[in-house]
């Protein structure tokens, strides 16, 4: 499963799980949105990649969690394509309601500030794992890693960049500026980054930052400039094992607190 539901800030209490009609295809694991534009008939629909500067347009109600119609079918998973796994599509005929019934998907309601869902981080799509960088200079400083390759050059802040190999193994650093293929960050890493080092970005960042998602809505899309995005509070990032790099986060509740007033 793309994304999962991984408890609550409370300490108590079980999920909240509804039923919503769906008129679009969904799968499990996917993030939902409320269709709420004229004519969708209020059903729910896979939540949208970010297209503005601090998503508000798109708000994300929940995670599906489970397909309760007739029309579910199992789609063999395709890294580097889509998750696939269980899926459901809609009811488009009255013999379609009358044999598998009205297309429902059962829905796990995330709770701004107080739902934790945890998602795996792609490049840019399920399955593909973020790059490795291997370092090419050794900088005394630890503050500067030249790559082998030009990393996406993520907004300030927005990303992390953590060590997978060499003195600095395990150690996580937000990134603060990304030039060509040199990343810098702003407060060191606690011994010298050497060449041969390898390393991994993504565009999540421990606190508040922002996420977009992949391009079939079911994963945290790691390899992105995060000028649109929607606003999240990280609780964990691991970035430790090639292809099942992932985070945990909440919504964050009411506006950005970096947005303009």
């Amino acid at each position: 499963m793309a994304f999962s539901y991984a408890g609550n800030l409370i300490g108590e209490g079980s999920p909240i799980v509804r039923r919503f009609l769906t008129g679009e295809t969904m799968y499990v694991g996917q993030l939902v949105k409320s269709a709420r534009a004229a004519g969708a008939g209020g059903a729910v629909a896979p939540a949208d990649i970010a297209v503005d500067a601090r998503e508000d347009t798109s708000q994300i109600l929940g995670i599906c969690t489970g397909i309760v119609d007739g029309s579910s079918v199992y789609i063999t998973p395709v890294a580097g394509t889509a998750q696939y796994g269980q899926r459901t599509t809609y009811s488009v005929t009255i013999g379609d309601i009358l044999t598998k019934g009205p297309s429902e998907v059962e829905v796990t309601l995330i709770i701004p500030g107080i739902t934790l869902v945890k998602g795996y981080i792609f490049d840019a799509t399920w399955g593909s794992a973020l790059p490795v960088i291997t370092n090419l200079t050794t900088e005394a400083a630890g503050k500067v890693v030249v790559g082998t390759t030009t990393p996406t050059d993520i907004a300030d802040n927005f990303g992390t960049l953590y060590c997978r190999s060499g003195a600095n193994r395990g150690i996580y650093r937000a990134i603060a500026s990304i030039s060509t293929a040199t990343i810098t960050v702003t407060v060191p890493f606690p011994y010298v980054c050497t060449a041969g080092d390898t390393f991994v970005i993504a565009s999540c960042v421990l606190g508040l930052g922002g996420m977009d998602l992949t391009t079939t809505f079911d994963g945290i899309d790691g390899d992105n400039l995060m000028s649109e995005y929607y606003t999240v509070f990280y609780h964990e990032i691991n970035l430790e094992e090639s292809g099942k790099e992932y985070a945990v986060f909440s919504m964050w509740p009411g506006p950005d607190p970096e947005a303009a007033t």
